[in-house]
Protein backbone atom coordinates (compact mmCIF):
# COMPACT_ATOMS: atom_id res chain seq x y z
CA UNK A 1 0.00 0.00 0.00
CA UNK A 2 1.37 3.43 -0.73
CA UNK A 3 0.07 6.36 0.55
CA UNK A 4 0.93 9.89 -1.04
CA UNK A 5 -0.30 13.19 -0.75
CA UNK A 6 0.11 13.78 -4.23
CA UNK A 7 -2.14 12.61 -6.99
CA UNK A 8 0.14 11.92 -9.32
CA UNK A 9 1.72 9.21 -6.90
CA UNK A 10 -1.70 7.85 -6.03
CA UNK A 11 -2.55 6.98 -9.58
CA UNK A 12 -0.37 4.39 -9.09
CA UNK A 13 -2.72 2.78 -5.89
CA UNK A 14 -5.40 3.24 -8.36
CA UNK A 15 -3.67 1.00 -10.97
CA UNK A 16 -2.50 -1.32 -8.68
CA UNK A 17 -6.81 -1.23 -7.29
CA UNK A 18 -7.82 -1.72 -10.40
CA UNK A 19 -5.52 -5.19 -11.54
CA UNK A 20 -6.56 -6.48 -8.51
CA UNK A 21 -10.39 -6.03 -9.33
CA UNK A 22 -9.80 -7.08 -12.23
CA UNK A 23 -8.07 -9.96 -11.28
CA UNK A 24 -10.94 -11.23 -8.95
CA UNK A 25 -13.32 -10.79 -11.47
CA UNK A 26 -11.60 -13.05 -13.73
CA UNK A 27 -11.43 -15.56 -11.45
CA UNK A 28 -15.10 -14.71 -10.30
CA UNK A 29 -16.09 -15.22 -13.40
CA UNK A 30 -14.22 -18.92 -13.91
CA UNK A 31 -15.93 -20.18 -11.00
CA UNK A 32 -19.28 -22.91 -10.85
CA UNK A 33 -21.03 -20.79 -8.97
CA UNK A 34 -21.38 -16.62 -9.29
CA UNK A 35 -22.78 -14.99 -6.39
CA UNK A 36 -23.07 -11.47 -7.01
CA UNK A 37 -22.62 -10.23 -3.39
CA UNK A 38 -18.95 -11.44 -3.45
CA UNK A 39 -17.84 -9.10 -6.61
CA UNK A 40 -19.57 -6.37 -4.89
CA UNK A 41 -17.97 -6.56 -1.66
CA UNK A 42 -14.66 -6.93 -3.32
CA UNK A 43 -15.41 -4.06 -5.42
CA UNK A 44 -16.35 -1.77 -2.77
CA UNK A 45 -13.75 -3.11 0.07
CA UNK A 46 -10.64 -2.10 -2.74
CA UNK A 47 -12.70 1.33 -3.47
CA UNK A 48 -12.73 2.12 0.39
CA UNK A 49 -8.60 1.42 0.73
CA UNK A 50 -8.47 3.42 -2.56
CA UNK A 51 -10.75 6.71 -0.74
CA UNK A 52 -8.75 6.37 2.87
CA UNK A 53 -5.53 6.25 0.64
CA UNK A 54 -6.35 9.23 -1.44
CA UNK A 55 -4.90 12.83 -1.12
CA UNK A 56 -7.56 14.41 0.36
CA UNK A 57 -7.80 12.26 2.83
CA UNK A 58 -3.97 12.05 3.04
CA UNK A 59 -3.88 15.64 3.98
CA UNK A 60 -6.59 15.43 6.80
CA UNK A 61 -4.37 13.13 8.51
CA UNK A 62 -1.39 15.30 8.31
CA UNK A 63 -3.56 18.24 9.43
CA UNK A 64 -5.26 16.13 13.28
CA UNK A 65 -5.33 13.50 14.52
CA UNK A 66 -8.65 12.79 14.17
CA UNK A 67 -8.50 13.13 10.53
CA UNK A 68 -5.66 10.44 10.91
CA UNK A 69 -8.29 8.23 12.68
CA UNK A 70 -11.36 8.99 10.37
CA UNK A 71 -8.32 7.07 7.84
CA UNK A 72 -7.64 4.76 10.17
CA UNK A 73 -11.22 3.66 10.56
CA UNK A 74 -12.31 3.59 6.69
CA UNK A 75 -9.44 0.56 6.53
CA UNK A 76 -10.40 -1.51 10.02
CA UNK A 77 -13.64 -0.98 9.73
CA UNK A 78 -15.27 -0.50 6.59
CA UNK A 79 -12.56 -2.46 3.80
CA UNK A 80 -11.66 -4.81 6.10
CA UNK A 81 -14.58 -6.35 6.71
CA UNK A 82 -15.88 -6.16 3.01
CA UNK A 83 -12.12 -7.89 1.72
CA UNK A 84 -13.71 -11.07 3.94
CA UNK A 85 -16.78 -11.07 2.74
CA UNK A 86 -15.46 -10.99 -0.69
CA UNK A 87 -13.36 -14.59 -0.06
CA UNK A 88 -11.08 -13.65 -1.97
CA UNK A 89 -9.00 -17.21 -1.42
CA UNK A 90 -12.65 -19.16 -2.18
CA UNK A 91 -12.64 -17.40 -5.32
CA UNK A 92 -9.17 -18.25 -6.13
CA UNK A 93 -10.39 -21.99 -5.22
CA UNK A 94 -13.43 -22.72 -6.93
CA UNK A 95 -11.32 -20.64 -10.55
CA UNK A 96 -8.81 -23.25 -10.34
CA UNK A 97 -6.19 -20.66 -9.52
CA UNK A 98 -5.59 -22.73 -6.51
CA UNK A 99 -5.65 -26.62 -5.63
CA UNK A 100 -8.50 -27.72 -4.05
CA UNK A 101 -7.01 -30.98 -2.17
CA UNK A 102 -4.63 -29.98 0.76
CA UNK A 103 -2.38 -32.18 2.86
CA UNK A 104 -3.08 -33.72 6.11
CA UNK A 105 -0.85 -31.26 8.21
CA UNK A 106 -3.14 -28.62 6.42
CA UNK A 107 -6.15 -29.48 6.90
CA UNK A 108 -5.20 -29.88 10.97
CA UNK A 109 -3.78 -26.42 10.85
CA UNK A 110 -6.89 -24.99 9.51
CA UNK A 111 -9.15 -27.21 12.10
CA UNK A 112 -6.63 -25.92 14.77
CA UNK A 113 -7.24 -22.05 13.54
CA UNK A 114 -11.27 -22.97 13.20
CA UNK A 115 -11.05 -23.92 16.91
CA UNK A 116 -9.19 -21.62 18.53
CA UNK A 117 -8.03 -18.65 16.52
CA UNK A 118 -10.59 -16.38 17.26
CA UNK A 119 -8.50 -15.39 20.52
CA UNK A 120 -4.92 -15.01 18.80
CA UNK A 121 -6.84 -13.32 15.97
CA UNK A 122 -8.18 -10.32 18.73
CA UNK A 123 -5.22 -10.21 20.36
CA UNK A 124 -3.11 -9.36 17.19
CA UNK A 125 -5.71 -6.65 16.35
CA UNK A 126 -5.46 -5.32 19.84
CA UNK A 127 -1.84 -5.17 20.29
CA UNK A 128 -1.47 -3.35 16.52
CA UNK A 129 -3.86 -0.18 17.69
CA UNK A 130 -1.74 -0.26 21.39
CA UNK A 131 1.55 -0.75 19.77
CA UNK A 132 1.30 2.04 17.60
CA UNK A 133 -1.08 4.67 19.73
CA UNK A 134 0.75 4.35 22.73
CA UNK A 135 4.40 4.28 21.16
CA UNK A 136 6.08 6.89 19.69
CA UNK A 137 5.25 4.86 16.47
CA UNK A 138 2.00 7.04 15.52
CA UNK A 139 4.04 10.05 15.98
CA UNK A 140 6.69 8.65 13.37
CA UNK A 141 4.46 7.54 10.61
CA UNK A 142 3.82 11.51 10.26
CA UNK A 143 6.88 12.23 8.93
CA UNK A 144 8.03 8.64 7.42
CA UNK A 145 5.97 7.71 4.31
CA UNK A 146 7.62 4.30 4.87
CA UNK A 147 6.84 3.59 8.45
CA UNK A 148 3.40 5.26 7.50
CA UNK A 149 2.00 2.62 4.47
CA UNK A 150 3.51 0.09 7.26
CA UNK A 151 0.81 1.40 9.93
CA UNK A 152 -1.39 1.52 6.98
CA UNK A 153 -0.75 -2.31 5.99
CA UNK A 154 -1.10 -3.54 10.00
CA UNK A 155 -4.38 -2.16 10.74
CA UNK A 156 -6.17 -3.51 7.27
CA UNK A 157 -4.64 -6.85 7.62
CA UNK A 158 -5.03 -7.34 11.66
CA UNK A 159 -8.68 -6.02 11.01
CA UNK A 160 -8.63 -9.06 8.10
CA UNK A 161 -7.18 -11.39 9.92
CA UNK A 162 -9.69 -10.95 12.82
CA UNK A 163 -13.05 -10.82 10.62
CA UNK A 164 -11.73 -13.94 9.00
CA UNK A 165 -11.77 -15.49 12.55
CA UNK A 166 -14.37 -14.45 13.30
CA UNK A 167 -16.49 -15.64 10.30
CA UNK A 168 -15.51 -18.97 10.55
CA UNK A 169 -15.61 -21.52 12.96
CA UNK A 170 -15.97 -24.94 14.36
CA UNK A 171 -19.41 -25.16 16.42
CA UNK A 172 -17.22 -25.67 19.73
CA UNK A 173 -15.82 -22.26 18.85
CA UNK A 174 -18.62 -20.36 19.19
CA UNK A 175 -18.25 -19.47 23.04
CA UNK A 176 -14.17 -18.43 21.96
CA UNK A 177 -15.52 -16.20 19.16
CA UNK A 178 -17.88 -14.14 21.12
CA UNK A 179 -15.77 -14.34 23.77
CA UNK A 180 -13.00 -12.92 21.31
CA UNK A 181 -15.17 -10.06 20.31
CA UNK A 182 -15.98 -9.00 23.85
CA UNK A 183 -11.93 -8.92 24.29
CA UNK A 184 -11.72 -6.21 21.42
CA UNK A 185 -15.11 -4.49 22.49
CA UNK A 186 -13.08 -3.58 25.94
CA UNK A 187 -10.01 -3.15 24.36
CA UNK A 188 -11.09 -0.48 22.25
CA UNK A 189 -12.60 0.95 24.58
CA UNK A 190 -9.79 1.10 27.24
CA UNK A 191 -7.85 2.60 24.95
CA UNK A 192 -10.53 5.16 23.73
CA UNK A 193 -10.39 6.48 27.53
CA UNK A 194 -7.00 6.46 28.11
CA UNK A 195 -6.48 8.77 24.84
CA UNK A 196 -9.58 10.63 26.08
CA UNK A 197 -8.41 11.00 29.69
CA UNK A 198 -4.52 12.48 28.87
CA UNK A 199 -3.91 15.72 29.80
CA UNK A 200 -1.26 16.32 27.30
CA UNK A 201 -1.29 15.94 23.75
CA UNK A 202 0.34 12.39 22.76
CA UNK A 203 1.58 13.12 19.28
CA UNK A 204 4.18 15.80 19.39
CA UNK A 205 3.88 16.45 15.67
CA UNK A 206 0.07 17.39 16.07
CA UNK A 207 1.01 19.32 19.35
CA UNK A 208 3.52 21.63 17.11
CA UNK A 209 1.58 22.01 14.06
CA UNK A 210 -2.11 22.58 15.84
CA UNK A 211 -0.71 24.70 18.86
CA UNK A 212 -3.37 24.71 21.88
CA UNK A 213 -6.17 23.34 19.74
CA UNK A 214 -4.23 19.79 20.01
CA UNK A 215 -5.24 18.18 23.17
CA UNK A 216 -9.23 19.32 21.92
CA UNK A 217 -8.53 17.58 18.96
CA UNK A 218 -6.59 14.56 20.33
CA UNK A 219 -10.02 14.14 22.49
CA UNK A 220 -12.11 14.30 19.05
CA UNK A 221 -10.15 11.87 17.72
CA UNK A 222 -10.49 9.50 20.65
CA UNK A 223 -14.41 9.75 20.84
CA UNK A 224 -14.25 8.76 17.63
CA UNK A 225 -12.33 5.69 17.96
CA UNK A 226 -14.27 4.92 20.63
CA UNK A 227 -17.79 5.35 18.56
CA UNK A 228 -15.72 3.38 15.48
CA UNK A 229 -14.54 1.04 17.55
CA UNK A 230 -18.90 0.07 18.99
CA UNK A 231 -18.99 0.81 15.15
CA UNK A 232 -16.89 -2.66 14.49
CA UNK A 233 -17.10 -4.97 17.58
CA UNK A 234 -20.82 -4.64 17.63
CA UNK A 235 -21.45 -5.92 13.93
CA UNK A 236 -18.72 -8.81 15.34
CA UNK A 237 -20.79 -9.59 18.21
CA UNK A 238 -24.08 -9.65 15.98
CA UNK A 239 -22.04 -11.33 13.68
CA UNK A 240 -20.28 -13.73 15.96
CA UNK A 241 -23.86 -14.69 17.66
CA UNK A 242 -25.40 -15.09 14.45
CA UNK A 243 -23.18 -17.31 13.31
CA UNK A 244 -23.39 -19.54 16.21
CA UNK A 245 -27.12 -19.71 16.34
CA UNK A 246 -27.31 -20.88 12.33
CA UNK A 247 -24.77 -23.25 13.20
CA UNK A 248 -26.89 -24.64 15.64
CA UNK A 249 -30.09 -24.38 13.82
CA UNK A 250 -28.35 -26.46 11.03
CA UNK A 251 -27.50 -28.67 12.98
CA UNK A 252 -31.19 -29.05 14.71
CA UNK A 253 -32.26 -29.39 11.06
CA UNK A 254 -29.87 -32.29 10.28
CA UNK A 255 -30.44 -34.68 13.20
CA UNK A 256 -34.27 -34.05 12.75
CA UNK A 257 -33.84 -34.96 8.98
CA UNK A 258 -32.04 -37.90 10.08
CA UNK A 259 -34.66 -38.72 12.88
CA UNK A 260 -37.32 -37.97 9.99
CA UNK A 261 -35.71 -40.40 7.38
CA UNK A 262 -35.27 -43.09 9.92
CA UNK A 263 -38.98 -43.28 11.10
CA UNK A 264 -39.98 -43.08 7.87
CA UNK A 265 -36.94 -46.65 7.36
CA UNK A 266 -38.70 -48.01 10.19
CA UNK A 267 -42.34 -47.33 9.28
CA UNK A 268 -41.55 -48.83 5.45
CA UNK A 269 -40.12 -51.81 7.35
CA UNK A 270 -42.99 -52.62 8.88
CA UNK A 271 -45.32 -52.44 6.30
CA UNK A 272 -43.67 -54.73 4.69
CA UNK A 273 -43.79 -57.75 7.78
CA UNK A 274 -47.15 -56.91 8.14
CA UNK A 275 -47.92 -57.52 4.19
CA UNK A 276 -46.42 -60.78 4.50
Amino acid sequence: MIAHTNPVEHVGLILVGAGATVLYGIGWLRSATRPPRPMACWAAGITTVLVATAPTVEQMAQRSFTGHMVQHLLLMVVAAPLIVFADPVGVARRSGWVGQHTTSAERAVARRWRSSGAFPAAGLFLATLYLTHLTPVYDAALTDRMLHDVEHVAYLGSAVILWAALRRGRRRSAVARTGAVFAVIAGSALLGMVLLAASTPLMPTYASRLGGGALADQRRAASLMWVGGMATTLPLLLFSVWSWASTEQRIAERSESLSDARARGAGTGSNASVGR
